[in-house]
């Protein structure tokens, strides 16, 4: 708790109970100050009990090899039957996680759902777990984050760096900040274009991620994600969870619309487009295979989405656009008023589900690399003609793929004479040959615009040097920091 900010809370509540009355003693300063002290303390509380260290574990590919991976975070319990709030880079893609509790009883948990686009998950104790123990669980009540104004008083609670329950105290600094470009959750995934952010002067380590931001009524009204030093921190509206934990309860999953476009803000472009300075935003770049293939073209400047005016003069403005666009029932079938070199036109179609860049990979280990499904996202960011085969992620040292050197993005869309639309087809003609023991395997690769014609080698009888395992591989690798091992630099 910093002194600084209890010492100007407590005048603050001084100042508004002497006015008008008499002035301040000694002795008023002293009750104020022990007054919000206690209202702190009442606060935290509250929502201490239902606090959980996260750890996790799941695996990974590096560079074509597959690794064990642990880290930890925080959480929150929100209701009876042992659903824990925490985020995505905590917790999202684990296979084997546990909470410690308040008791510093550690309970085994399973993953429910989860949604990178915000960074959050849900993950659910054993409760089995929980009743042969012989303890009951607390959970933290919701607040509301639209009520929340710059200078309210909150404390995030969680577990920085390992340690067990720590809170520390600050203000808000910002209740809706907008951030113009996604943050990275590694491995290509995004976060952070269709929610604002609370940012805090509370401290927000790494390990305090999925722990509650509180305000003083003893309401979570935030989940911490990211500290930037410098009293910058950044926490999910509790909001904006309440909606995503209310899918995943019912669904397991978050569904989100796109029509397949990026969009430009309109500023210093106005007089170009000969449009004025609050109509429409810039289409910039079309997805492949998407909703707006071959219906929408660069440059158009939307002027409607849906019967709703589109103003994107600055990059700010984008955020609602985005963010109206993925809030749209997947399968609608909308409006889009555009105008095309000066005039204007109504197009109709059909949104269709948002995806990420990322997908499961898939290790083709006879052959020597780890590939997975070209999502349209990932097909918009490597530039990639259509998501049509398979996107190499890793390539092992010394192995076939190696040897003919392949590398991270290259597209296989050949083998074996065998057109290649994804991973599962390119598994069937895997499974294949490595039944029939074929000794050579032809691909073909785009590289860029360049098609590549490649051999591999393949020796049955002979161990690959990157398949042996070191010793002590069978211990997962922790980010001693907080979070998981390839996102310990995130909260």
């Amino acid at each position: 708790m910093r002194t600084s900010h209890v010492w100007a809370v407590a005048c603050a509540a001084l100042a508004a109970w002497s006015a008008g009355c008499r002035p301040a003693s000694q002795g008023d300063e002293r009750l104020a100050y022990v007054e919000v002290e206690n209202v702190i303390k009442r606060a935290r509380d509250m929502v201490y009990p239902a606090v959980v260290r996260v750890e996790a574990r799941k695996t990974e590919y590096f560079r074509g090899q597959k690794e064990r991976v642990g880290g930890f975070g925080s959480g929150v319990l929100f209701d009876s039957q042992g659903h824990v709030l925490t985020n995505y880079h905590v917790a999202g893609r684990a296979e084997e996680l546990s909470c410690t509790l308040f008791n510093k009883e550690r309970v085994k948990a399973t993953l429910v759902g989860a949604d990178p686009w915000t960074d959050l998950a849900v993950i659910k104790l054993n409760m089995d777990e929980v009743r042969e123990k012989g303890f009951q669980i607390t959970w933290a009540p919701f607040g509301d984050s639209d009520t929340v104004v710059e200078g309210d008083t909150v404390v995030a609670i969680g577990s920085p760096f390992g340690l067990s329950r720590s809170i520390s105290f600050g203000i808000i600094s910002c209740h809706d900040r907008i951030l113009s470009e996604a943050m990275d959750l590694g491995g290509g995934l995004e976060t952070g274009l269709f929610s604002t952010w609370l940012q805090t002067d509370a401290a927000i380590n790494p390990g305090n991620s999925g722990g509650p931001l509180v305000n003083l009524r003893g309401e979570v009204i935030g989940i911490n994600t990211r500290g930037g030093g410098n009293d910058l921190g950044f926490a999910v509206p509790i909001n904006v969870a309440k909606n995503v934990v209310a899918q995943i309860l019912d669904t397991g999953k978050v569904l989100r619309s796109t029509i397949g476009v990026q969009f430009q803000a309109l500023q210093d472009l106005e007089s170009f487009l000969d449009v004025s300075k609050t109509e429409g935003a810039i289409i910039a770049s079309i997805e492949p295979d998407s909703p707006a293939e071959n219906v929408l073209q660069p440059q158009d400047i939307l002027l409607e989405y849906d019967g709703h005016r589109v103003a994107g003069r600055y990059p700010e403005e984008l955020f609602e656009l985005r963010r109206h666009i993925a809030g749209t029932p997947v399968g609608r079938e909308v409006t889009l008023k555009i105008r095309r070199g000066g005039e204007p036109m109504d197009i109709r179609l059909t949104t269709a589900e948002l995806t990420t860049v990322r997908s499961d990979e898939v290790n083709f280990e006879k052959w020597g690399f780890v590939g997975q499904n070209i999502t349209k996202r990932l097909a918009t960011r490597e530039n990639l003609k259509n998501t049509r085969g398979v996107y190499v992620t890793g390539v092992r040292p010394g192995e076939p793929a190696h040897k003919v050197r392949l590398s991270q993005g290259d597209v296989v869309f050949q083998c074996e004479q065998a057109e290649i639309d994804s991973v599962e087809q390119l598994q069937k003609v895997y499974d294949e040959a490595v039944k029939e023991k074929k000794p050579r395997i032809l691909i073909k690769v785009w590289r860029g615009p360049t098609i590549k014609v490649e051999v591999l080698r393949i020796e049955y009888d002979a161990e690959p040097e990157a398949a042996k395992e070191p010793a002590g591989a069978e211990s997962p690798k922790d980010d001693k920091d907080g979070d998981t091992k390839q996102e310990s630099q995130r909260q």
